[in-house]
């Protein structure tokens, strides 16, 4: 999906607006050009993890800036985070990154301290502004004082479901008041409902993030900001047993379907209607909106049985520029397009979270709607109740994802008992503490 025919493959039509838009914006961006050292044009790499929609409205907005900036092209590829994980790893080894890749949230300091990504103290007020960006957002990409790279959105974690099979079975909406208990009720009355064929919500056990956000509900973390565990072995065995719980009960998807889903709508529970939701970035709801029917799609906070929702709105990634990118300033150029640049905002909206460039966001805010309406009616209804984000994990930690899902799948296969999982897994966690 990184030739540039293929890429074409992926457009998709933006509205009138977005496009007239877009166009007025190309004759005055100031963009420069460029050229190689023999005078050709310049080919810039770009990678990231997304699905389908997200990666056709990065295409257009690479399309914008190549209009802008004669002379540069961008040749894009993208995967879902499931194999773009592994991908990364094994790119960083060999040091053939691309020009400018995302990286996990699990990963940022591991990869700034292994030397994989540029310090980009000397290209920012020059190739890229934050003139416009919060001090708080400007932080994301910050390991020890230095700026390694900038999240090109701030989002926050959701409860996507279907209202209307939530509704027909006669079982409580989810609010933010919504306690993990009351899944078990609410499961048993959608299981009835649709003879038994739909779950509650996709089952999120085997996933870090929403044991972090469990946690988070706990009034713990999963690492401190000197790189220490912020919990227990005892933390994992209660996590585990709570997901038993509400498996056994019928609740989330059984083992079988739990394994087939991932971040992509072909493999989703909630769009292939085999769950009534699933937690999720909210910038994931134009996705499900596209796919099932915006009408079908509602946001939610995730269930807590405390007073603390453990939402906040974070980096979604952090883009970095490679070590030994031989084009770093057009690279540079290229990353303050994309998190700076009008058009591009246009185009992106809100496929990547809330936009960093605050005039940007208001300047969208007005004319959201649909999917990015309902995520900007989230923000607004619950920042009030958000957290601050947890620390950056400790280098050692980007495997951690993949073995806290492996963990899951032994105890929902009947491979392990949650105690033994629970312990080794606690020692794959130990193993990153500095």
């Amino acid at each position: 999906m990184n030739q540039r025919t293929s890429r074409r493959a992926l457009r998709v039509v933006g509205s009138a607006t977005a496009v007239s838009f877009a166009v007025a914006l190309a004759s005055c961006s100031g963009g420069s050009g460029g050229s190689g050292d023999d005078g050709g044009d310049i080919e810039l790499t770009f990678q990231w993890w997304g699905n389908d929609e997200r990666a056709a409205l990065t295409e257009e907005a690479i399309d914008l800036f190549e209009q802008n900036n004669p002379g540069i092209t961008v040749s894009g590829s993208f995967s879902t985070i499931d194999s773009y994980i592994p991908k990364l790893a094994t790119q960083i080894a060999s040091n053939s990154a691309p020009d400018l890749f995302l990286i996990p949230m699990e990963s940022v300091k591991e990869y700034s301290e292994k030397g994989a990504t540029l310090d980009l103290t000397d290209y920012i007020g020059d190739q890229i502004s934050v003139d416009e960006i919060s001090e708080a957002s400007q932080k994301i990409g910050v390991v020890g004082g230095t700026t390694y790279g900038f999240t090109l959105g701030t989002a926050t974690s959701a409860w996507i479901y279907n209202p209307s099979v939530w509704e027909e079975a006669g079982a409580e909406v989810p609010a933010g008041d919504f306690a993990w208990e009351e899944l078990l009720d609410a499961g048993e009355k959608i299981r009835a409902s649709t003879g038994g064929d739909v779950a509650a919500i996709s089952d999120p056990g085997g996933y870090i993030a929403w044991f972090a956000t469990w946690l988070n509900q706990q009034g713990k973390i999963g690492w401190t900001e000197d790189g220490q565990l912020g919990f227990e072995a005892s933390d994992l065995e209660a996590w585990f047993e709570l997901m038993e719980k509400l498996r056994e009960s019928g609740a989330t998807t059984d083992a079988e379907t739990t394994t087939t889903i991932d971040q992509s709508m072909q493999n989703s529970g909630l769009a292939r209607g085999e769950s009534a939701g699933e937690f999720a970035a909210a910038s994931l709801t134009g996705a499900y909106a596209d796919t099932i029917g915006a009408e079908n799609v509602a946001l939610a906070p995730l269930p807590s049985d405390t007073d603390v929702l453990a939402i906040s709105m974070a980096g979604t990634n952090v883009a970095a520029i490679a070590a030994n990118s031989e084009h770093p300033e057009e690279t540079a150029q290229f990353l303050d397009f994309l998190i700076n640049d009008p058009g591009a905002a246009e185009i992106l909206k809100l496929t990547r979270g809330i936009p960093i460039n605050q005039a940007n966001y208001e300047a969208l805010m007005p004319d959201l709607e649909g999917a990015d309406k309902a995520i900007g009616d989230f923000v607004t209804t619950y920042q009030d109740r958000f957290s601050e984000p947890d620390p950056l994990a400790p280098p050692g930690a980007t495997t951690i994802p993949a073995d806290f899902t492996l963990a899951y799948e032994s105890i929902i296969f009947e491979q392990s008992s949650i105690e033994d999982a629970a312990a080794s897994l606690f020692e794959k966690f130990e193993a990153t503490v500095q």
